[in-house]
């Protein structure tokens, strides 16, 4: 998969963790650790590794104005955080929606980067 699709997927779960936050707040539950949020975390883990290693190959190769790769291992650590915590009712909203809104700004900062140098690297 391409730099471009996966960044653009990993912004569209930004988006799924709040639906699924609202959904288990609105519910009341507490979903099962080993049938739904391991799983999940887990296949998110390994977008998260495949985004990361062609992400950094990017930021060398194309040296993109305002994308720094302090930036991927803040965005790496939140997702891996909100991503457990989207199933968790008694998560913090406000810092929970904060770290999504920041992982989101980051993501479509690098998008528009990919989009105006490119991800070919070759």
């Amino acid at each position: 998969m391409s730099l471009l699709q996966l960044s653009k997927q990993l912004l569209a779960e930004c988006d799924q963790c709040i639906i699924r936050f609202e959904k288990f707040r609105a519910e009341d539950k507490d979903p099962d650790f080993f049938q739904d949020v391991k799983p999940h975390a887990y296949a998110i883990d390994e977008l998260l590794q495949e985004w990361e290693s062609l992400i950094r190959v990017w930021i060398q190769v194309k040296r993109p104005k305002y994308v720094h790769p302090s930036q991927v291992d803040s965005l790496i650590e939140s997702m891996k955080q909100f991503i457990v915590q989207s199933y968790y009712k008694g998560t913090s909203k406000k810092r929970f929606l904060k770290s999504i809104h920041s992982s989101k700004y980051t993501l479509e900062t690098i998008i528009q980067a990919i989009k105006e140098v490119g991800d070919e690297l070759a």
